[in-house]
């Protein structure tokens, strides 16, 4: 098992919508900050810290479909919660690694 460590990160914003994603984001009831920000993040720099430690791509790859996959879902949600038609290549007709996730990525569907 890897060793723990403190993270701590500051962010005073100033754009308009930085503010409005920092506020929503301390004032959801269902969710931990922490969990939100994970889940936005993981999939797409999960892959990145790995590699970083590791060049055996053969061990990568599960991890990058997994990662796809989950960026493809949240890609997916965006378009539904706002109305949009256009599926933009997102919609698969397989799932990948659908429930053998290495982390939590179920995106906001289970707090919105």
């Amino acid at each position: 098992m890897d060793e723990q460590i403190d993270f701590r990160w500051r962010y005073q914003p100033c754009k308009e919508t930085d503010i409005r994603l920092m506020r929503y984001i301390q004032s959801n009831p269902i969710r931990a900050k922490s969990d939100i920000i994970l889940v936005a993040i993981r999939s797409f720099w999960l892959p990145h810290a790995i590699i970083a430690n590791s060049r055996d791509k053969k061990k990568i790859q599960p991890l990058a479909r997994n990662c796809i996959q989950s960026l493809k879902r949240q890609a997916q949600e965006i378009s539904e919660l706002a109305g949009l038609e256009e599926s933009y290549g997102i919609y698969t007709t397989h799932s990948v690694c659908s429930n053998n996730s290495v982390y939590d990525d179920g995106g906001l569907s289970n707090f919105l």
